[in-house]
């Protein structure tokens, strides 16, 4: 059955949905409920490069079925760009592992999954819709109070693997500790660079790229710095159109098709590189920072566990220019709104890295 789903969400039947809600494949079953309609809308595009979204609404033939009536259906985006990616990063089975076997471990609110399919390259999940909450938009950038729900939300999630172990439950987590690691992403990050040059190089400050070309084959030592301090689960993707904010600013993360053990710093860079404009950014940064530092610490972290975290957070800025130039080199922008979101990210991670003088890292 999974074989045979579309690639595009808006066009599941109502038939298909009773099979994967009374299935749930790794989701939990639900047996005996029956759709009786659906209509359904695109969702999220132009923000969502690695997968393709709709949301459903649902008439269930029992008007007492226990299930709400409005989902989200996400199946593998169809750009080629954004598939070589989501393949190298196997990120479609990364988070059907997620939903299956890591959500019910983490602090941060996470959406509830009804139905978890994955067979070679097709994937789906349907999640509750979490509405009045509504994504935020990372082309405008977050406002301050977004920036401080967002930057505790990542240290309550960050906090409980923090420095520990890996047990069996958290095995199968991908990261950056895996043997190999660097050599692959360092391979596929060096021949992204012409193609990154052809497409953003006018865009951006000339230091900045000399720093990206001096990281790139540096990417090993980075790593073993990482490596030698303490790891937790990261998001790895954590922005702004994968947050849903509730009318208190209450926060949902969702999209964890690159959850990973990494350093905590990694998506602290990300977030706040690329999510603030600018002057926010400037003017907020020590603060969430140290806001950063004091919930890890208020959730259990040992203070001197977190004392390499502005560094860290510093050091991390080049790991991202890394990272998107091999990814948004790859990933095309077929609107408007989504080249003017890769370039959004671009100007601010670089300004942020040439704010804290982040090439030092490469000398």
């Amino acid at each position: 059955m999974i074989d045979d789903l579309p690639d595009d969400p808006t066009q599941l039947t109502a038939e298909t949905l009773t099979f994967l809600f009374r299935d749930g494949g790794l989701a939990p079953p639900n047996p005996g409920v029956e759709v009786a309609e659906v209509t359904a809308e695109p969702l999220a595009q132009g923000s969502a490069f690695l997968g393709s979204l709709a949301r459903l609404n649902i008439t269930w033939a029992d008007r007492d079925t226990a299930l709400p009536n409005r989902f989200v259906a996400k199946v593998p985006t169809q750009d080629p760009g954004g598939r070589t990616v989501g393949k190298m990063l196997n990120v479609w089975v990364r988070e059907a592992e997620f939903y299956a076997r890591l959500a019910p471990l983490v602090a941060t609110p996470v959406p509830t999954c009804r139905a978890n399919f994955i067979s070679g390259d097709k994937a789906l999940l349907l999640l509750d819709d979490l509405y009045p909450a509504s994504a935020g938009d990372q082309l405008i950038g977050a406002s301050a109070d977004q920036a401080h729900a967002a930057v505790e939300a990542l240290a309550q999630l960050h906090a409980p693997f923090w420095g520990r172990p890996r047990t069996p439950a958290v095995a199968w987590v991908p990261g950056l500790d895996t043997p190999g690691t660097s050599e692959a992403l360092g391979s596929a990050m060096a021949a992204s660079l012409p193609r990154f040059d052809e497409r953003f190089g006018d865009l951006l400050p000339e230091l900045g790229l000399k720093w990206l070309r001096a990281f790139v084959p540096l990417l090993g030592q980075w790593r073993a710095d990482l490596l030698s301090k303490p790891l937790t689960i990261a998001h790895a993707d954590y922005r702004l159109e994968n947050m849903l904010f509730g009318p208190q600013d209450e926060i949902t993360v969702i999209d964890w098709q690159t959850a990973m053990f990494t350093g905590g710093a990694t998506d602290l860079s990300f977030f706040l590189a690329t999510n603030l404009e600018i002057e926010l950014r400037r003017s907020l940064e020590p603060e969430l920072v140290s806001k950063y530092i004091d919930t890890l610490i208020g959730h259990g972290v040992d203070a001197a566990a977190t004392a390499h975290v502005r560094e860290d957070y510093e050091y991390a800025h080049l790991w991202w220019m890394g990272m998107l130039a091999n990814n948004l080199s790859n990933i095309e922008t077929p609107d408007e709104r989504s080249r003017s979101l890769f370039e959004a990210m671009l100007t601010r991670l670089y300004t942020a890295a040439l704010d804290v003088d982040s090439g030092r890292f490469c000398q």
